[in-house]
């Protein structure tokens, strides 16, 4: 199963259909925030895909939660803005979350840049900004693969796709 995931677009919604459609073989789009209503309406365009969506600390008026876990492919994967974990000042809360959640693999947006390691067992991936990006990145989004032999996660420069 191919994951898209995104964060951090920032009103641009036309970088988030983009990036959608650039991936149809991607079966779930994942995204973490900042501004959710870029999302809006993304499912009807996009009706073969599973949509999941985490607040930001941008997003105001909204329901949909701060953190949630979902389970795709029997891999339970938490997704987070971030800020309520304080990943600016390091990642520990976030990799204990994700053990105590019996997560798998952790995501998180908020800091605008591409971060992608493996921790003691956790995946920990931030796609970094479609729209924004800061410290030299580039405008990144994130993959995930999970196969029967494993997990692979890795972040995408899209300026490729601006043109």
């Amino acid at each position: 199963m191919k994951i898209l995931v995104m964060s951090d677009s920032h009103g641009r919604s036309d970088l988030v259909q983009k990036c959608i459609a650039q991936h149809p073989d991607a079966e779930a789009v994942l995204f973490l925030g900042d501004v959710l209503i870029d999302m809006k309406g993304m499912d009807k365009k996009f009706p073969d895909k599973q949509f999941y969506c985490v607040r930001g600390n941008c997003d105001y008026d909204t329901e949909v939660p701060l953190e949630r876990l979902v389970t795709l492919q029997g891999t339970g994967i938490l997704l987070t803005h971030g800020h309520a974990h304080s990943v600016y000042y390091g990642l520990n809360t976030l990799i204990a979350c994700a053990r105590k959640n019996g997560a798998k693999i952790a995501l998180f947006g908020h800091t605008h840049v591409p971060y992608n390691q493996y921790h003691d067992g956790i995946y920990v991936l931030n796609p970094g900004s479609l729209s924004r990006p800061r410290d030299c990145s580039r405008p990144s989004y994130g993959m995930i693969e999970i196969t029967p032999k494993g997990i692979l996660t890795n972040t995408s420069d899209f300026n490729q796709f601006l043109m």
